[in-house]
């Protein structure tokens, strides 16, 4: 009875421990039976804890395993899909462990944005992980990923990438991605890429990459590839996450071929890129840093650029100090050196045979742009073949142009460039510098040490000079470049032969403008502008000078082929040989405007001199205004003529076809009235010097010039419908006739030509006067003229008056039945001497300005007539008497007297004088005369016999018989060019009229 109480309790505890223990198998078994809803629960409950929404289908939940699908993120399109998870797992004291994680079929969703990477719905995770990355000691899972898909999507297109990984204690051991075809597009590029692999393996703490890409198309900037495959090994630090760095060795070689290429839409044909990279990586990712050696090179085995080809084209780059840096910004710099080339480049008619360059110095590239600090060289030898061949037809600077272009060298010894702040500064610390092989250089200098071109401006110096070129002298002392143009302000002077032009000169100062396709230039002061010739066949136009002056504006302007010209000439001057004549002081405006070849032009001239050039001056100066204009290759003008007394002359109606080079010129006087006091014709030509003041009258001129490549011809017509005026002779009174002439330049009448006059009052009245001539070379040929003087008439049998000044004129004259008794007494002598005879003859003559010699004259008269000269205008007349005389006795005083007896009285019945003149300029006339003695009362000699036997008559003066037979030469002179300077004198005294200037 004793024993039973002490039993109970041990039976109550094993009961309850019993009960526990069915208990705790119960709850075991309830347990196992929803482990499946405990994983899921406590996966999803932790993810959500962290606030990413997640969704877990557990398939099964073992002892060491955990298998699962799973979902994060929007249901509808949720960020990461698994269709298989699978957890090895061990427990620990300290709680699960977990060995290896599976992901098959695992889809992530990303996107790629201008502020980084986000994965949806585990940006927060990721973000947790990359502010506390796993403990050292923490258990690494191995993690491998089986077909698994990221669908990334990016500001420029999506990417869809397929990849298998491993992951084993912390690292990436291997990755095999390939992804789909894409197309990424943004500003500057757009890439079309084909299916591409990457793999990476990591091995001894460092990861080897290779990329393969084909790349259908790819455009950035003016570059451009078809056809190509990108392939990347590269070897890098594994970085470590524990410790945020990633140090080490990187070497990386990347090529880039295509089959085609394009640079700036220039096709380079097969091309490769080659790039190689040693050096060292530091940092973690933010502000990660890479140094090292970089060596490049960029080759095409040929080029073609539009039109243009090449053989080879080649680039290579190299850095020793190459450094990328992420902290503050991504950053590339170091110092490069450049290599580049051409060879065999023909673009067109310009072939470089080779081209090199070559820089060194400090490069940079940030998201702030590129800084460059490079100093190089170039060197090439080129031809261009546009201009053809130098042909016998070239002259000048063609043909020196022709010949430099068919070989050249170009050399630039030192170049500077600078990039900065999005600017690009190129200086010239040497010249550059074109050779051409036939001579001469072509120079382009910096200016006083300032850039060629920079953000702030530039300044250069451009010259041609040598070599037969045109001789160019650019001096720009500011250059600059804006927003799709350029500015350049300086002086320019060209020196050139071209085309038609030859020793043209053009000296202008201004700005020139590029921009839009628009050039213009705008001028800060006239433009000067000489020519020795403009050459038009045998119609050259020479010593063209003048100035082209602005008027507000550009001076030229120029937009594709359609370019214009706006401003005022003044001091326009050209001389045209061919016309005999010149332009001068010509002021006007004008305009001209054209597409390539074709062009139109307006000018109004405000004013020209016109001026006459020929040896013997056919006109005085004589202003011109008008209109001037070209429309379909021909130019027109109409002009209006005036002296410079304002005094309106006349019209000129002008044509000129500039494609086939001919053209005529019609102008015709008004009719033009003479007056005394008034409008003379000496204010209009030289040539009428003759018709002396005062002249009354009026007269017409009409008159063309006809022009071709070949020559020209011109042809003119003088109406005098009547005219009074003051002649060295005398008044002339009824001037009437026309001339016809059939050259102006120089002048030339045809034969036949006929003037007549009514009358001419010298010092006898001649009447009747009619000339027919002809003018040819400047000389006036008078075949027939004619005038009646005496009762009889003087004919002209060849008369040749020249134009030119100091030059002789030449003639002989005819006398035919001519009464000299009027011609007589208009002489200084004429009260001393009377002479009834009328005679014939010739008499050839010579004029020298107002000195007249006669050759040869011949004079006799036609019938018996008187002669009576007074004794005291007799000198030195002596005697011949048949009688002898004694020695002691001198008969000079009896018969002397009887000979001056015989010449106051003298009948005779044959009278013939020789005329000739003396080199003292004396007229020197030997009279033969044969007749009586005939005075008014008849006389005797009276003497006895003892008178003739003693010889007393001699020494006596005696009355000479009525009668006697006279056998008379009478050699005498006077001073005919006294007495011609006295009657001009005498003619300009009693005509002394003032002349209208």
């Amino acid at each position: 009875m004793t024993d039973a109480p002490k039993k109970r309790p041990r039976r109550t505890l094993l009961r309850l421990l019993a009960v526990a223990g069915v208990i705790v198998l119960v709850a075991a078994a309830l347990t196992w039976l929803n482990r499946r809803s405990l994983a899921r629960d406590a996966l999803t409950g932790w993810l959500e804890g962290k606030g990413i929404p997640a969704r877990a289908e557990v398939e099964a939940f073992g002892p060491s395993t955990f298998t699962a699908k799973l979902s994060i993120g929007d249901p509808s399109n949720p960020d990461f899909t698994a269709e298989r998870a699978e957890v090895r797992y061990r427990t620990r004291l300290t709680g699960l462990e977990v060995v290896s994680v599976t992901l098959r079929k695992p889809v992530l969703r990303a996107q790629l944005r201008a502020d980084g990477l986000h994965v949806g719905a585990l940006d927060p995770l990721v973000q947790e992980f990359l502010r506390r990355p796993p403990r050292p000691d923490a258990a690494k899972p191995r993690i491998s990923i089986d077909d698994g898909v990221l669908v990334l999507s990016t500001d420029y297109g999506p990417v869809r990438v397929a990849a298998d990984a491993l992951v084993e204690d912390g690292q990436l051991q291997t990755l095999t991605a390939t992804s789909a075809p894409m197309r990424l597009r943004g500003k500057d590029f757009d890439i079309a890429l084909g299916a591409g692999t990457l793999r990476e393996v990591t091995r001894a703490g460092r990861a080897d990459v290779t990329l393969v890409a084909p790349v259908t198309a790819a455009t950035a900037g003016p570059a451009k590839l078809t056809d190509a495959r990108l392939t990347l090994a590269a070897q890098i630090p594994y970085p470590d996450f524990q410790k945020r760095r990633g140090e080490g060795v990187v070497v990386a070689n990347v090529t880039l071929a295509g089959k085609r290429a394009e640079m700036a839409g220039q096709a380079l044909g097969e091309a490769e890129l080659k790039a190689a990279f040693t050096g060292q990586a530091k940092g973690w990712i933010p502000d990660l840093s890479v140094r090292g050696r970089l060596a490049g090179d960029v080759r095409a085995g040929t080029g073609r650029f539009g039109a243009a080809s090449a053989r080879a084209i080649r680039v290579a780059v190299t850095s020793e100090d190459l450094a990328w840096t992420r902290k503050g910004g991504d950053r590339v710099a170091g110092v490069v050196k450049l290599n580049g080339g051409v060879d065999g480049l023909d673009a067109g008619e310009l072939r470089l045979a080779d081209f090199a360059v070559t820089a060194a110095g400090p490069l940079a590239a940030s998201a702030a742009g590129v800084e460059a600090d490079l100093t190089g060289s170039a060197v090439g030898r080129g031809a261009w073949s546009g201009l053809g061949a130098p042909t016998t037809a070239d002259a000048g600077d063609m043909a020196a142009i022709k010949r430099a272009a068919r070989g050249f060298r170009v050399a630039a010894p030192k170049v500077a460039v600078r990039m900065k702040g999005g600017g690009l500064t190129v200086g010239l610390p040497q010249p550059l510098r074109l050779a051409p092989d036939s001579g001469g250089a072509v120079t382009l200098a910096a200016r006083g040490g300032q850039p060629v071109f920079g953000p702030q401006g530039g300044a250069f110096r451009l010259t041609v000079a040598g070599g037969g070129l045109p001789g160019l002298d650019a001096d720009v002392s500011r250059f600059t470049v804006t927003d799709g143009g350029a500015s350049a302000a300086g002086r320019f002077r060209l020196r050139t032969s071209m085309a038609a032009l030859r020793g043209g000169e053009i000296d202008a100062s201004g700005r020139l403008n590029m921009a839009g396709g628009a050039t213009t230039f705008t001028a800060d002061r006239c433009v000067a502008v000489k020519a020795e010739r403009l050459e038009f066949g045998a119609n050259d136009i020479e010593a063209v000078a003048g100035r082209l002056c602005p008027v507000g504006g550009p001076l030229f302007a120029m937009r594709g082929e359609t370019w214009r010209v706006s401003g005022r000439a003044e001091g326009a001057t050209g001389a045209a040989p061919f016309l005999q004549g010149r332009v001068a002081d010509g002021a006007g405006r004008v305009r001209a405007s054209g597409v390539g070849a074709k062009m139109t032009a307006d000018i109004h001239v405000d004013t020209a001199r016109q001026e006459d050039t020929a040896p013997e001056t056919r006109f005085n100066p004589f202003l011109m205004s008008g209109d001037v204009t070209l429309r379909e290759f021909i130019w027109r003008a109409d002009l209006a003529f005036r002296r410079p007394d304002a005094g309106a002359l006349g019209t000129a109606l002008v044509t000129h076809d500039g494609r086939l080079g001919f053209g005529a010129a019609v102008f015709e006087t008004v009719m033009l009235e003479f007056a005394e006091g008034g409008l003379q014709p000496v204010q209009i030509s030289p040539l009428a010097s003759a018709v002396g003041s005062p002249a009354v009258g009026s007269a017409k001129f009409s008159g063309r010039f006809d022009w071709a490549l070949e020559g020209s011809s011109s042809s003119g017509k003088l109406v005098v419908p009547g005219l009074d005026f003051q002649s060295p002779a005398g008044p002339v009174k009824g001037l009437k006739g026309e001339i016809a002439f059939e050259s102006l330049a120089p002048l030339k009448a045809a034969p036949g030509q006929e003037l007549t006059v009514a009358e001419l009052q010298s010092a006898v009245l001649l009447t009747g006067l009619r000339a027919r001539f002809e003018l040819i070379d400047n000389l006036v040929k008078i075949e027939g003229g004619e005038a009646a003087v005496g009762g009889g008439r003087i004919r002209a049998e060849t008369l040749e008056i020249p134009l030119t000044p100091g030059a002789a004129t030449r003639g002989v004259v005819y006398v035919e039945g001519v009464q000299l008794h009027d011609l007589v007494e208009a002489t200084p002598f004429g009260d001393k001497v009377e002479l009834d005879a009328k005679v014939s003859g010739k008499l050839p003559f010579e004029i020298t300005g107002d000195k007249i010699r006669i050759s040869g004259g011949q004079l006799a008269a036609d019938q018996p007539g008187r002669i009576s000269i007074d004794r005291a205008a007799l000198t030195g007349v002596t005697a011949d008497s048949a009688t002898p005389v004694p020695a002691e006795a001198n008969p000079n005083d009896t018969f002397t007297d009887f000979a001056y007896q015989a010449m106051e009285n003298l009948a005779f019945d044959k009278l013939e004088v020789s005329v000739t003149s003396r080199d003292d300029g004396r007229l020197a006339s030997v009279f033969h005369i044969v007749g009586r003695h005939d005075p008014p009362e008849k006389q005797r000699i009276r003497l006895t016999i003892m008178d003739l036997i003693q010889r007393r008559f001699l020494g006596q003066k005696l009355p000479l018989p009525s009668g006697t037979g006279v056998d008379l030469t009478l050699d005498t002179s006077l001073n005919l060019d006294d007495l011609i300077a006295d009657w001009g004198e005498y003619q300009r005294t009693k005509n002394s009229a003032g002349v209208q200037p």
